[in-house]
């Protein structure tokens, strides 16, 4: 049996948080969060594939103790998945434990500049258009954010887009003034056009417990995040945030 037939889970990419202001900070309370059945299905089937892998790469290590050079590599990938495994339980915990989160007022454009620089670095070379109806532009126009937390969030949405992008694809970001339970809000939305089919990623978004952190922390904003499946040709992403009262 060879030893590279069963590679481990890719590791997670992490961004920096969106560029800090000095404001005074106001923290909140930590706020617990609703725990899902899909979530929790979800982490149960990724424990079973770690420890799978754990128990294959230790018998391998067990049967096959003279080939020096396939113990090297064996070693390597149980060292990996013992990495991967620790990270995954890390995120984990991120959405079962309540979150502390430290708001902060700022700009809708100064919010959507930033945003926009991290959407572009991390669609490099994928065609981009951008409409919107001047929310952005209102001097007054402020949200109530954590800027780490939420670039976080903001970096796992987007990168749910680059997996699905192909060499054909293109994305249209559509940015307004929007409404959620009679409060006003900023609604920023990605529909992918020509995305690749051999991706995964919207099989595997709706109960993926990175997901499901990213679209816990925009909820404990206030906000919605959410994606939409419109059939082979198209794949949307929507993120909502409530404007300061």
């Amino acid at each position: 049996m060879s030893a590279t037939k069963l590679p481990g889970p890719e590791g997670h990419q992490k961004l920096g948080p969106l560029a800090a202001r000095s404001p005074v900070l106001r923290a909140e309370p930590a706020t617990a969060v609703v725990v899902q059945e899909k979530v929790l299905a979800e982490i149960a089937h990724e424990l079973g594939n770690f420890f799978h892998k754990l128990y294959y790469w230790s018998d391998y290590l067990k049967e096959k103790p003279a080939r020096k050079s396939a113990d090297s590599t064996a070693v390597q990938m149980l060292e990996r998945t013992i990495k991967n495994l620790e990270d995954f339980l890390k995120l984990s915990l991120d959405y079962f434990h309540p979150t502390q989160l430290s708001f902060t007022r700022m700009g809708v454009g100064e919010l959507l500049q930033g945003f926009l620089v991290q959407v572009r670095a991390q669609l490099n070379g994928t065609p981009i258009t951008v409409s919107d109806d001047d929310v952005w532009r209102r001097e007054d126009a402020e949200v109530l954010i954590d800027p780490g937390h939420l670039s976080r969030a903001f970096e796992v949405a987007v990168r749910h887009l680059t997996k699905q992008v192909g060499p054909e694809s293109s994305v249209a970001i559509g940015i307004e003034r929007s409404a959620r339970r009679d409060r006003a809000g900023l609604e920023v939305g990605f529909q992918l056009r020509q995305p690749n089919e051999a991706s995964p990623l919207f099989r595997t978004a709706e109960a993926g417990i990175e997901w499901a952190v990213a679209q816990k922390v925009v909820a404990l904003h206030g906000g919605e995040l959410l994606e939409r499946n419109e059939g082979p040709e198209a794949k949307s992403l929507v993120i909502f945030l409530p404007l300061c009262p």
